[in-house]
């Protein structure tokens, strides 16, 4: 999919954390605690670990608007929107049924998932802070690499947020319904 604006992405990534939120509502804490295998994560421990990827996008886009910022780093000729549609299908397609094995520093803890849904709405409404300087950013300058899929813009680190939900999302979906 392309966007060719800041709002586009936005609203995506916020639908894909409406379906995410929807898809873990009412589930028991047995349901929530549930893993089909030793090595794979539960419902609680998918969310947990979102939370921690968001929030450390968060902070490297923090990083990067400083550091443009910091440098007197041109502004967006049209603030929010792209002269170029912005897109991470091709990193999406490559990685789809890839198994990758997260760092430690992203690996869940232990989290109750209510606790895990907090620290996502405090991230998802830091990143919303963001969105002004994005707005005003050239986030296409702005680049930093994903440890599996190589360098991104700042635009697609916005929009790997809601791939990366996504594919977890596909995950937890999966595992409801081994638990019928």
């Amino acid at each position: 999919m392309d966007f060719s604006s800041v709002p586009e992405i936005y609203e995506h990534i916020d639908r894909t954390r409406a379906r995410l939120t929807a898809a873990v509502e009412g589930l028991s804490e047995e349901q929530q605690s549930f893993s089909p295998a030793p090595d794979r994560w539960s419902v609680a421990e998918l969310v947990e670990h979102l939370s921690i990827v968001e929030a450390g996008v968060v902070r490297l886009l923090e990083k990067l608007l400083g550091k443009a910022a910091e440098a007197g780093a041109a502004e967006a000729a049209a603030p929010g929107l792209f002269a170029d549609p912005v897109s991470i299908e091709e990193f999406v397609e490559r990685s789809r049924g890839v198994r990758l094995e997260a760092p430690e520093r992203i690996r869940p803890t232990g989290l109750r998932l209510a606790d895990s849904l907090a620290r996502l709405k405090e991230s998802r409404a830091a990143l919303h802070a963001l969105r002004p300087r994005v707005e005003r950013a050239d986030g296409r300058a702005l680049r930093f690499p994903h440890p599996a899929w190589g360098p991104l813009d700042l635009y697609q680190w916005l929009l790997f947020v809601g791939a990366h939900e996504d594919r977890h999302l596909a995950q937890i979906e999966a595992l409801k319904q081994t638990m019928k």
